[in-house]
């Protein structure tokens, strides 16, 4: 399992939990270290002999992770504001460019009958932006298969309420706004988790055929379930 753009240690938990081989990708070497802490005091020593964690920042990713290409059986990447979608262009180039989210890169960590993960969710980019569109078109760009697209829930539920958490920024902000903007206080409710396959055989007319992706196929063109 790879966790690209990793923030803590609740993924590569699991991950061990499950017997699997984890690598976390940090872009932040103070994040990584929290998180080592955090495994250490909950797994014991042969989990973390097995346990990875790998520091980079985004325009150097595709060599930190080069060893590892082709190789994984689940990859984990989290679309945020601060990576922009976009598809890579290979070259060195503004801060701007170096921050391009690239789904390519993340389907070539799949191996062949393995899953890219995408988490997401509504962007504010001077207007309201839904990346859940332009994830899938990239992802079968990159010849994966759009398999499902799940609603997760981040804050609790009580009955038939969901009970979100403000920050204490976005209330500081929220502060400075005059008396008559009416904003209410608001938080993200939901993220968009986006799951795609690593056909066996190289994508194309014959991916059709392959056994038990015939109902996948129409339900990616139909929009999958929601």
């Amino acid at each position: 399992m790879i966790n690209l753009g990793a923030t803590d240690h609740q993924l590569v938990s699991a991950a061990l939990t499950a017997g699997c081989l984890p690598v976390a990708v940090f872009a932040d070497v103070a994040r990584a270290g929290v998180s080592w802490t955090c495994l250490a005091r909950t797994h014991p020593d042969y989990d973390l002999e097995v346990a990875e964690l790998r520091v980079t920042d985004s325009s150097d990713e595709s060599s930190v992770l080069a060893d590892l290409a082709g190789s994984a059986g689940l990859v984990v990447a989290e679309q945020t504001c601060r990576q922009p979608l976009g598809r890579s262009t290979g070259r060195p180039g503004s801060e701007s460019e170096a921050e391009v989210f690239d789904i390519a890169h993340a389907a070539g960590l799949v191996k062949p009958g393995g899953h890219l993960v995408v988490v997401t969710g509504l962007q504010r980019e001077g207007t309201v932006v839904d990346p859940v569109p332009e994830v899938i078109e990239l992802a079968r760009d990159a010849g994966l298969v759009y398999l499902q697209h799940v609603i997760a829930l981040r804050h609790p539920v009580r009955g038939e309420r969901i009970e979100p958490y403000v920050s204490r920024c976005s209330l500081a902000g929220l502060r400075e706004l005059p008396a008559c903007a009416g904003l209410p206080a608001s938080a993200r409710v939901h993220s968009d988790v986006l799951l795609f396959a690593k056909p066996q055989m190289p994508s194309g007319p014959e991916a059709s055929t392959l056994p038990g992706m015939e109902g996948t196929e129409a339900s990616a063109r139909t929009g999958g379930e929601r």
